[in-house]
């Protein structure tokens, strides 16, 4: 590996407390594990009205973390002989719908793991509390549109992990929660890991912040609790030091403490490469998203609810592992510069973007347009050798919009792109082509928005 030039940070702590800083993050816990030595610290506070003080022992939304828990659990099942990756769905939930009566029929838990189902993924409809609120959420897939059919295309599916919770639920006769519980959270000794606020709320626990605008003033996030449905694919509520416990199962090849949970050959298919993963990672695994960082594999995932934002990172084969948790909507664009610094400092590992490459304005012309989804609308249009992007969100669990700050992107492909500038600087923007020169969709932050002029 390369050497470790001198950082622009001393250490872990003031390269933490100068993102948080820049990206105004009001709460932050933080922890490395490397070489079986963990460093953890809290940052800031957990709520902007109570100001209590962050520590490594307050519980965070984790988000689509959860969905490597997920992945983790459902091959423990896989060695358990109670389900086959490459099995279709609906061997499992023969009363499952699908708009698609091709995909209904074809669609995997490899494919729902990886991704590549492509089911329209970002449904959060609340199907109240019960035990039965999965049943009801997948009894109107019907309705959900297929995108693509199943492994042609690589896009983030939230509704994919529903479905990969529901038949976790029917082969194992319990509520998914609970098998998660039984299954891996207890197994693991991760006893403050939760997926319910009421169980959450007897410790010490943050709260979310929204940052609509880079100049707007910071509000609490009311909405705690997310619909029961998500759980399989966000619920989680955690420490940063119980995400680093869970690294360390993936990075020692399933055993931890002397206690088996995963098999190493299960560990090693987890993180092997199912897909390539458009502008979302290199690759996808089942579960994990992976990452080339010089000379090595990082092998992560993020996570993002109302308020909250997090950040699992490990280097397997190096003994490196990095947690982040947050309380504030920009924390995203902080743990991207802590994650940078930990893999340069700690390992010599640094990302290197991809060299731009010019486009004629005919080229670029081709791209302008606008693309919607039902989550966002995305404006683009040329500017100074670039694209301008300019996205409207539609929050599902406020139902506010949530105008993004405009960015440009940088050509780096013939139909690729990174974004240059502001929170979201790094992120690579495809799209996928149709008829002729006709882009037929935009790939942004995973998800595909139809063009529709």
């Amino acid at each position: 590996m390369a050497n470790v030039e001198r950082s622009t940070y001393d250490n872990l702590t003031a390269c933490v407390l100068q993102e948080m800083g820049r990206w105004t993050v009001p709460g932050a816990a933080v922890a490395v594990l490397q070489d079986g030595h963990v460093e953890a610290h809290g940052f800031g506070v957990a709520s902007l009205e109570t100001r209590q003080p962050v520590t490594a022992d307050t519980l965070f939304q984790i988000g689509s973390i959860t969905k490597v828990f997920t992945a983790t659990l459902v091959m423990r099942l896989v060695e358990e002989g109670k389900l086959e990756l490459d099995t279709p769905a609906v061997a499992y939930l023969p009363d499952l719908k699908l708009g698609d009566k091709d995909a209904q029929r074809t669609i995997t838990l490899r494919h729902l793991l990886s991704h590549t189902s492509g089911l329209y993924g970002d449904r959060f409809d609340d199907y109240g509390m019960g035990d039965d609120a999965l049943t009801k959420g997948i009894a109107e897939f019907h309705s959900l549109r297929q995108l693509t059919p199943p492994g042609e295309l690589w896009t983030y599916s939230n509704t994919g992990f529903y479905l990969a919770g529901a038949i976790v639920e029917r082969v194992t006769e319990q509520p998914f929660e609970t098998a998660m519980t039984e299954r891996l959270l207890r197994p693991l000794g991760l006893k403050r890991s939760f997926f319910f606020a009421h169980e959450a709320i007897a410790f010490p626990v943050a709260v979310g912040r929204d940052q609509k605008k880079p100049e707007a003033a910071p509000e609490v996030a009311r909405r705690y609790p997310l619909p029961r449905v998500v759980n399989p694919a966000g619920g989680i509520i955690a420490t940063v030091g119980g995400l680093l416990r869970f690294a360390a199962l993936h990075l020692c090849g399933g055993e931890v403490d002397g206690a088996r949970l995963l098999s190493e050959r299960s560990v090693r298919a987890m993180q092997e490469p199912q897909t390539a993963a458009a502008n979302f990672a290199d690759a996808y695994g089942i579960g994990w998203s992976l990452h080339t960082v010089g000379d090595a594999t990082v092998v992560g995932h993020g996570g993002s609810t109302n308020g909250f934002r997090a950040q699992l990172a490990l280097v397997p084969g190096t003994g490196l592992a990095i947690a982040m948790l947050t309380n504030g909507s920009r924390g995203h664009a902080a743990m991207r510069g802590i994650e940078e610094w930990a893999l340069a400092h700690y390992r010599g590992l640094r990302r290197e973007n991809r060299a731009p490459v010019r486009l004629s304005a005919a080229e670029l012309a081709a791209f302008a347009g606008r693309y919607e989804q039902p989550r966002a609308t995305v404006t683009v249009a040329p500017e100074d050798g670039a694209l301008r992007g300019e996205v409207v969100g539609h929050n599902p669990l406020t139902k506010e919009d949530e105008p993004v700050p405009p960015f440009l992107m940088a050509p780096i492909g013939p139909r690729e792109f990174l974004v240059s500038d502001g929170e979201g600087a790094g992120t690579r923007v495809d799209f996928i082509p149709g008829d002729g020169d006709t882009p037929r969709f935009i790939r942004l932050w995973g998800r595909l928005a139809d063009r529709v002029n």
